[in-house]
């Protein structure tokens, strides 16, 4: 613990965070150093000789400095802790204790995104991603959001394929069965029919929805559940590829972790489905 301590001393000041994430890329002199961080080469000396006697960084023969394995490690691993506490406000009513530890520790990597906090342009957002999808949209989510319906059947059209993880659950809200004649017609009910036949819409069923993530091929949009419980659809977005390959990864964990439904009650909604729209 003492040395853990100590690391985490030398990272409480900014300015030696700054020299370390300076030369992350690069190695450089105490005078470069200093006139990139506008400090002078006497603060900068001092912060490296702390930052050399921590092992973060090391000198080359020719004066210049650069993280050691250990410092570049170091780095890396706060990449985590550093986009928590970018995003403090979000994570004082947002959990991840439901989040496997696997992409809690990989939390770093959705840097890349950007923070939405109105919840109508994040479903703008999931609209668009579905309407400039040209290879699949996958989700998961505790309920449909209506729009999805007509969007996701122009999708399909162009040849897109869908994937999804549900919530078993038959609750109001849960699903579109009610409502849809509202929103398609019979033709793209019945298209919607065919792709599930022909494997092209694969849904996947859960007890429990530990997350709200909507991916195409370019973007990708995740939401953290509350604190309190449920979900108010906040969350970040962006198409940064490390961002986007975390929530890929995320989508699949769930997926092979969801099952597949009945065919019998595949059916079943299959069959409620049409009779809505025969008496519409």
């Amino acid at each position: 613990m003492e040395q853990l301590g100590d690391l985490y001393f030398e990272l409480s000041n900014e300015d030696r965070l700054k020299i370390l994430y300076k030369l992350q890329d690069t190695s450089m002199n105490v005078t470069n150093i200093s006139r990139e961080l506008n400090i002078t080469t006497q603060e900068c000396s001092r912060h490296i000789a702390r930052l050399s006697t921590a092992m973060l960084v090391e000198r080359s023969p020719d004066g210049e400095y650069f993280l050691s394995q250990y410092g570049r490690l170091s780095i890396r691993l706060i990449s985590g802790q550093r986009f928590v506490s970018d995003h403090r406000d979000y994570f004082l009513n947002h959990t991840l204790e439901r989040l496997p530890l696997e992409f809690v520790s990989r939390i770093g990597e959705l840097q890349g995104g950007k923070l939405t906090n109105n919840v109508m342009l994040v479903f703008n957002l999931i609209e668009d991603l579905i309407k400039e999808s040209q290879e699949y949209f996958w989700f998961i989510h505790d309920q449909y959001l209506p729009s999805i319906l007509p969007l996701g059947a122009e999708a399909m059209r162009r040849g897109v394929t869908s994937k999804s993880v549900e919530l078993k659950s038959k609750a109001p809200g849960r699903n579109l069965n009610s409502i849809r004649p509202e929103y398609i017609n019979l033709e793209d009910e019945n298209l919607f029919i065919k792709l599930w036949h022909d494997g092209k819409i694969i849904p996947h069923f859960s007890d429990e929805v530990h997350i709200f993530l909507y991916i195409s091929e370019k973007e990708a949009l995740v939401a953290f559940p509350l604190t309190s419980g449920g979900f108010d659809y906040i969350g970040f977005s962006g198409r940064d590829p490390t961002f986007h390959k975390y929530c890929y990864d995320l989508f699949n964990y769930y997926f092979s972790s969801a099952v597949p439904p009945d065919p019998i009650t595949i059916d079943e909604k299959i069959n409620s489905r049409l009779s809505k729209h025969k008496k519409e």
